[in-house]
């Protein structure tokens, strides 16, 4: 019983960390996919930690032209027209795209966290937002209805690389569609159909291969990845010369350290040889690069600057290279990286003050 015992527990530590990100509903033939997991319980973003180190950098960027007012009031405005929060550590993304000729792409974000289907359907409708059904499934045009929440969200709305309003035939507007109260999918609806016909499990969706689960279990707990798959890339001379068969970039939190692993796959260990000279190449050739010409006086802002990036390049280890893998691994403790990010955004703040305004009309 003891050794059965141990057994499940050996195999149920070996899943959990591909369990926790929650790719139903995702392609299986995208060439890249993502996906975040709840960060509630870790340092990073739910401890008293987090919540003060997040309230230092709201201070810091209050006075850079309306910046972090306009960011509260999109949020705010986003919560008070759907219910969704998108700061909870609880609410999660998952998704991936498809490369095409050109700049064609195909792809889709599906978000869950919980949110107020009939407030949502109650803002669309009273904003005017044209509706789209897709598989038995309410959506509205998404760049409207983004444009709906406020000035600030209309000019990022004008902004994203979506499909122009005079569509061809062939084209489609991308859709925000509401599966439930707690999903969210943000796709076009040819696209928006195929996916809910996966989350009602009408065809498999993506899983993390199972020679990157070890990498994820690596990290701890790991909180978010991202998964490049070679053959479903546009195909090309220089891809199909690299032996370039999967990539793997994943963020983790294990003890008081975030920990962060890109792994890479190749065809041979001939293949992968040369990428492990070249990044740790890279890496020891960065403090000779980082130290500049000492003839040179530099100011205190650089100093600083050098210094954040030296202690940023000290949690980088030596890159790993197994067989046709190579792996490069970094860790920073939790404390230690919020104190860099907060360093880094005082300096681009005091910066952003020094710069001229533009002038406001009359």
């Amino acid at each position: 019983m003891r050794l059965l015992s141990c057994l499940a527990l050996a195999v149920t530590s070996a899943l959990l960390p591909a369990q926790d990100f929650d790719f139903k509903g995702v392609p299986a033939d995208y060439a890249v996919t993502f996906a975040t997991a709840s960060t509630r319980g870790l340092k990073i973003s739910d401890s008293s930690e987090a919540k003060a180190f997040k309230a230092r950098l709201e201070k810091l960027v209050a006075g850079l032209a309306k910046s972090g007012e306009e960011s509260k009031a999109m949020q705010l405005a986003i919560k008070n027209a759907t219910g969704l929060d998108l700061e909870s550590p609880d609410t999660s993304l998952a998704g991936g795209f498809n490369m095409g000729p050109g700049d064609q792409f195909t792809g889709a974000l599906i978000i869950r966290g919980r949110h107020d289907s009939s407030r949502l359907a109650a803002h669309a409708a009273a904003k005017k937002v044209k509706t789209l059904n897709t598989g038995g499934v309410q959506g509205w045009n998404a760049q409207e209805l983004l444009a709906s929440l406020g000035d600030e969200l209309a000019q990022v709305a004008n902004s994203l690389p979506l499909p122009p309003h005079d569509l061809d035939a062939e084209e489609q507007p991308v859709g925000l569609f509401d599966l439930d109260n707690s999903t969210l999918l943000i796709a076009q609806p040819k696209e928006a159909a195929r996916i809910i016909g996966l989350t009602k499990d009408r065809g498999a969706s993506f899983t993390l291969p199972a020679a990157q689960r070890s990498t994820l279990a690596a990290t701890g707990r790991p909180y978010a990845v991202i998964s490049i798959n070679a053959s479903k890339l546009p195909a090309g001379r220089e891809l199909a010369e690299s032996g370039f068969i999967a990539g793997l970039f994943v963020m983790g939190e294990k003890g008081n350290e975030q920990v962060m692993k890109v792994n890479t796959t190749f065809t041979t260990k001939e293949k992968a040889a040369p990428l492990a000279m070249q990044a740790q190449g890279m890496l020891a050739m960065a403090p000779m690069m980082l130290a500049g010409d000492p003839t040179k006086p530099e100011t205190a802002e650089q100093k600083e600057m050098k210094a954040l990036t030296g202690e940023f390049l000290a949690g980088i280890q030596p890159v790993e290279a197994s067989g046709n893998q190579v792996t490069l691994t970094a860790k920073w403790d939790t404390l230690k990286l919020f104190s860099m990010i907060e360093k880094i955004v005082a300096i681009g703040a005091a910066k952003a003050k020094e710069m001229p305004q533009p002038a406001i009309g009359k």
